[in-house]
């Protein structure tokens, strides 16, 4: 008979089978041989490492990116809804006209139109199917590369598709939606499957029908959406085929890298496209004229 290790008053004939301390009933569990004190049980626990998806996320987190990015474009859409108290016409919106994406506008200094652009709607129809794309893209997604990784993604595609939108649009048109960032998810979806060596067949016929309607109905922006799809690919690929040893300097090292090199065609783009004086007219309408 021994004092407990942890309960100095209780003697005890029971031991840690893996340490050898005295313990009393209360502080063993039992254990594949024998009883384990419960220090070596939270060692145990600490040593055992929880099981992580290819890109290094954690099994069974929950898709709370995806839920909050599409809370921000519902809240996006209440403001300038109610801004030009219409659901269907929301060119009237101040926040509308301020933040959607416009080249010359960019070039003249509001950069904020790159991401901001990217979280506005034209009416309910816009927003609805933006963001059912989002919803069944994004919770798979966010289930294997893990909440910040899903972040990364839909943001830089976003940025990408307002580069690109910058660098091939007319410099007096507006841009919205968050379908580039989406074209994004994609893209980076695309990459996970063939990293996974699951069938690329139903994302290829998903994606082609959407390049088809893409070309097929005046207003929609190609620039956007090639943009946002590349850029997604690009951070996607690099979320989950690096090495785990090398992992995280993989996915974070090209993420920033891709950001810089396009901040640097933002630059490029605004001194070609150079300086403007826009206009905004009371029918949600802006006429922009070069500055010099």
């Amino acid at each position: 008979m021994a004092p407990c290790t942890w309960h100095p008053d209780r003697l005890t004939p029971l031991s840690c089978s893996r340490c050898g301390r005295p313990a009393c009933p209360e502080c063993l569990t039992p254990a594949s041989v024998g009883f384990h004190c419960r220090e070596c049980v939270a060692q145990g626990q600490a040593a055992t490492r929880p099981p992580r998806t290819i890109a290094g996320a954690r099994l069974g987190d929950k898709p709370v990116v995806t839920f909050a990015l599409i809370a921000v474009n519902l809240a996006f859409f209440l403001v300038t809804a109610l801004q030009s108290r219409s659901a269907m016409d929301l060119s009237y919106s101040e926040l509308y006209l301020r933040g959607g994406l416009i080249p010359a506008e960019v070039a003249s200094g509001e950069y904020w139109r790159l991401l901001t652009s990217g979280f506005l709607h034209g009416n309910l129809v816009h927003l609805a199917t933006n963001m059912l794309s989002l919803y069944w893209l994004g919770i798979p997604l966010e289930r294997i590369l893990g909440r910040g990784r899903m972040l990364t993604i839909y943001l830089i595609s976003l940025l990408g598709a307002s580069v690109s939108v910058l660098l091939f649009s007319a410099p007096v048109s507006l841009t919205i939606g968050a379908s580039g960032a989406v074209y994004g998810l994609m893209g980076a979806l695309l990459a996970t499957f063939r990293r996974l060596r699951l069938d690329l067949r139903p994302l290829v016929v998903i994606l082609a029908l959407n390049v088809f309607i893409t070309f097929s109905y005046p207003g929609l922006s190609w620039q956007g959406h090639l943009g946002g799809f590349v850029a997604g690919a690009i951070v996607g690929a690099a979320m989950v085929f690096p090495p785990r040893a090398s992992r995280a300097a993989w996915q974070w090292g090209i993420s920033i890298g891709l950001v810089v090199v396009l901040a640097g065609l933002t630059v490029v783009a605004a001194d070609r496209i150079g300086a403007y004086y826009c206009l905004y007219q009371v029918a949600g309408q802006v006429s922009c004229v070069p500055a010099h």
